[in-house]
C-alpha cells in the first residue's frame, strides 16, 4: 500500500507530491526496504514508486541484492581485483593493474553506479585519453583493464551487457620492438668486458638465451648444467615496496630449460672464477645465495641498477639505444634469422602459444618466408 504526502511547494526541487511504499524484502538479509519518490502530481509519484518496485524485483530475479545494486565502479575493481585478478596475476601485473585504475579511471568515474555507465559516457572517457595525446598503446590497455572488470560485472548479474563493447576503442596494433643486429650486439658485449665483467656476463646471458630481466637476476647456479649445455628457468626477482624476493615465473610455460652454447659456457665460467675472488676479498659480509648475479656483498641486484648500467654500456659502445627487454627481443630475430623454427623460439622464450611468439615477430616471419621462397627458386632451377 502506497502513502501520499503533499510536500510544501516552496522546496527546491519543485515537486508537489511524495510517494512511499514497502517494496519486496530483501532476499538476501530479509530487511525491510521502503521506496519513495516525488513528482509533480499524485500520478506521477505513483506511478515512480511502482517502476522502482518492478525494477527491484527484476534485480531480486537475477539474484541481485540491494547493495550491488548501487555498486560503484570504485566497489566493483576492489571486488574484481580481489576475487579474481588476484588468484590470475602475478603481484607486479596486479599492481600494474591497480596503478593503472587509480590514476585513470578511478578519479572519473569512482563514484559513478556500474549500472548507471553507458555507451556515451564510455566513448567520451576514450576519446578524452585521446586528447591527452596518451600513446594508443596505453589507451588500448587502460580500455582493456576496464572492460575486464565491466566483463566480470555482466557476468555477476550486476549489469545486463558490458557498456564498453559499443565503445570505439583503440584497435591492438601490432608492434615491431627495437632490436640489435649481430655487429651492434657484439659491438656491445666488447665494450662491457673491457670495462664490466659482471654486466658483461648479465648481457650475455639475456642476449644469448632470451631470458627476462627478472629470470635473469634469479638465476642460481645450481640452475645452470655446465655438463648438459642448460640453463633452467624456474624463478623471477621482484623487488617492490615489501624489498626483494623471488617469484614464479611470469607464466606456467615460462618454467623451462635452455639449451645454451660454449660461448656462454665460456662467459659464465668466467664470471664465477671472478666472482669466488670477490667472495674472498668481502668474506665477512658476503651474503651466500647462491645467486648467478649480485652485488660485491651478495645481495640481490636492483633491478633498476642494472638498467642504469646497461644504459651505460650502451653510451659507450655508441650503439642504438634500446631497452634490457629487447635484448630478448634480439635473441628470437636472430634465432629466427638463423633458421630457427617458431616453435623453437616460442619453447626458448617460454610463450605459452606458438601465437603469441608468431603475432610478435611476424615482420621478421615475412623475412624467413621470402628467403624460404627463394631457396624453392634456386632448388627447383636445378631440375
Amino acid at each position: 500500500m502506497s502513502y501520499l504526502k503533499k510536500v510544501d511547494a516552496k522546496n527546491k526541487q519543485g515537486y508537489a507530491w511524495k510517494c512511499t511504499a514497502e517494496g519486496p524484502r530483501d532476499p538476501i538479509t530479509g530487511k525491510r526496504r521502503q521506496i519513495t519518490r516525488r513528482a509533480l502530481t499524485k500520478k506521477e509519484a505513483q506511478a515512480k514508486v511502482d517502476e522502482a518496485i518492478e525494477e527491484m524485483i527484476k534485480q531480486d530475479k537475477r539474484g541481485i541484492g540491494s547493495d550491488v545494486q548501487d555498486m560503484t565502479v570504485r566497489q566493483l575493481f576492489d571486488q574484481w581485483f580481489n576475487l579474481v585478478m588476484k588468484h590470475r596475476l602475478k603481484e607486479t601485473t596486479l599492481s600494474s593493474y591497480m596503478n593503472t585504475m587509480q590514476r585513470r579511471v578511478i578519479p572519473v568515474m569512482g563514484d559513478v553506479r556500474v549500472s548507471a555507465l553507458n555507451a556515451m559516457f564510455l566513448q567520451k572517457f576514450i576519446n578524452d585519453l585521446t586528447e591527452e595525446e596518451l600513446s594508443p598503446r596505453y589507451i588500448e590497455y587502460v580500455s582493456t583493464v576496464l572492460y575486464g572488470a565491466l566483463e566480470a560485472a555482466r557476468k555477476w548479474n550486476v549489469i545486463d551487457v558490458n557498456p564498453l563493447s559499443d565503445v570505439e576503442r583503440p584497435r591492438p596494433r601490432k608492434v615491431i620492438y627495437p632490436t640489435w643486429s649481430r655487429d651492434e650486439a657484439q659491438q656491445c658485449l666488447s665494450t662491457a668486458l673491457l670495462t664490466n665483467l659482471r654486466m658483461y656476463t648479465i648481457i650475455s646471458t639475456a642476449f644469448k638465451t632470451g631470458a627476462r630481466r627478472g629470470e635473469v637476476l634469479s638465476l642460481k647456479w645450481s640452475d645452470i648444467d655446465f655438463e648438459n649445455k642448460e640453463i633452467n628457468i624456474e624463478r623471477s626477482l621482484v623487488y617492490d615496496k615489501k624489498g626483494f624476493r623471488f617469484n614464479t615465473p611470469k607464466t606456467k610455460s615460462s618454467v623451462r630449460k635452455i639449451k645454451i652454447g660454449d660461448s656462454l659456457i665460456s662467459d659464465l665460467k668466467r664470471w664465477k672464477a671472478h666472482q669466488n675472488e670477490l667472495k674472498m676479498i668481502h668474506r665477512r659480509i658476503f651474503v651466500e645465495h647462491d645467486l648467478v648475479f649480485t652485488t660485491e656483498t651478495g645481495k640481490p641486484i636492483y633491478p633498476r641498477t642494472m638498467t642504469f648500467m646497461f644504459n651505460q654500456v650502451i653510451k659507450e659502445a655508441g650503439v642504438q639505444k634500446i631497452r634490457f627487454h629487447d635484448l630478448r627481443h634480439t635473441h628470437a630475430t636472430l634465432c629466427l634469422e638463423s633458421g630457427m623454427s617458431l616453435k623453437e623460439v616460442q619453447d626458448r622464450l617460454g610463450h605459452g602459444n606458438i601465437q603469441t611468439t608468431g603475432n610478435v615477430y611476424a615482420h621478421v616471419t615475412d623475412n624467413m618466408k621470402e628467403k624460404s621462397t627463394q631457396l624453392f627458386e634456386d632448388y627447383i632451377s636445378k631440375i
